[in-house]
């Protein structure tokens, strides 16, 4: 994708702080869910959001300390640079190999599924004890609420049974779903198809781990299958579910309050 001069500028900058240049030239990849911008640099992708958009910063801050904690931990890229230039922030990573899950062809789409989940269990599996990011419910609902007060919840973007609601009545239903228990795991915590790039091997790598934390497994199990549905509905992903992830039975009402939950981030 073609850059404008000031995306260049902006992404020269950054190169320069953080000695890469002289490499191949960047190339947009595009601006994330969150409007970062998103660039390709040779081996390495680039993320970039501005200081001032203070909710995108600090997922980008998490991102870089999440990189660097869950290194030799789960198969995450390897985080090279990570500082602040003017009122940009920006994260260099070495780019995964393979393809997003999302966008596998539908004769691979069975097997790349299959691999997220055994590398979900496999995170889902490690222990939790030293883990520095917490993101238990009731911080994950005090954060929401936060969105909510600040007017940063998407309501444009909401599900198509929540279309046309404020972001307050949102707020005010989902508060009457909340699970009486919670399984805290380490979670991706945005386990949607994109996030997850396969290639052709057992496992995928992880990106996009600015939600990444303690967390329900249901976190990560209610949006992986919704993204699955999405975009490979000729898979019986909660078959495949059955098959490699170590669980008896799904809970349909904390899958139905955690895909809720992710309306306000």
């Amino acid at each position: 994708m073609a850059l404008n001069k000031g995306l260049r500028v902006r992404i020269e900058r950054v190169l320069a702080a953080a000695g890469l240049t002289g490499g191949e030239a960047p190339d947009l990849v595009g601006h994330g869910q969150s409007g970062d911008l998103v660039a390709r640099c040779g081996g390495a992708f680039v993320k970039i959001t501005q200081r001032s958009q203070s909710w995108n910063a600090r997922a980008l801050e998490r991102e870089a300390e999440v990189l660097r904690w869950l290194a030799g931990r789960a198969p995450v890229p390897k985080a090279l640079w990570f500082g602040q230039v003017d009122d940009d922030l920006a994260l260099f990573m070495e780019a995964a190999p393979g393809t997003a899950v999302s966008h596998v062809g539908k004769p691979e789409a069975e097997a790349a599924l299959a691999a997220t989940i055994r590398t979900l269990a496999a995170l889902h599996a490690t222990p939790i004890a030293d883990c520095p990011f917490d993101l238990r419910l009731s911080i994950k609902l005090a954060e929401a609420q936060a969105r909510v007060a600040d007017g940063a919840v998407d309501e444009s973007d909401f599900d198509a049974e929540r279309l046309g609601l404020s972001a307050q009545q949102a707020w005010d239903r989902l508060t009457a779903m909340i699970p009486v228990t919670e399984d805290p795991v380490l979670t991706h915590g945005d386990a949607s198809l994109p996030n997850f790039v396969w290639n052709g091997g057992a496992q995928v790598t992880l990106i996009d781990l600015g939600r990444f934390g303690i967390a329900d497994r249901y976190q990560d199990l209610s949006l992986f299958l919704r993204s699955a549905e999405r975009n490979h509905p000729q898979v019986d992903a909660v078959h495949l579910l059955a098959r490699h992830y170590p669980l008896a039975d799904l809970d349909q009402a904390r899958l139905d309050f955690y895909r809720f939950l992710d309306e306000f981030f």
